[in-house]
């Protein structure tokens, strides 16, 4: 199928044509930025009833894991420049993000353990 991605495009003589690859990651990553946001928000909320100890180690664990995602999310836009072409997500990043996933699935994990009823 001539014009598909990593294919040369019609009057490109051995270009690639990106296509909308960049544009389908991009909004990816923006609908994967807002289930964090809601996950972190649901979390919070949850984390409303715990008293004491147990509430300030849940909101260190979200705060640490939405600010690797946040870390993350700028890896990975800093390291693709805005010219268009089609470029990985770093190792860097990926690294980063998984962290940062990691460590909310653990904090939700604790939040359903430790909140009362």
């Amino acid at each position: 199928m001539a014009g598909g991605a990593g294919e040369p495009g019609p009057g490109l003589a051995g270009e690639p044509d990106p296509g909308l690859a960049s544009e389908r990651t991009d909004l990816a990553w923006n609908r994967s930025g807002l289930a964090v946001v809601v996950v972190v928000a649901i979390m919070l909320r949850r984390l409303w009833p715990l008293q004491g100890f147990k509430s300030v180690v849940a909101l260190m664990l979200i705060a640490a894991g939405a600010t690797a995602w946040a870390a993350g999310m700028y890896l990975a836009r800093r390291q693709r420049p805005g010219t268009g072409a089609v470029s990985l997500l770093g190792v860097s990043a990926c690294r980063v993000l998984t962290v940062g996933t990691l460590i909310l699935a653990g904090a939700g994990f604790l939040l359903g353990v430790l909140s009362p009823g």
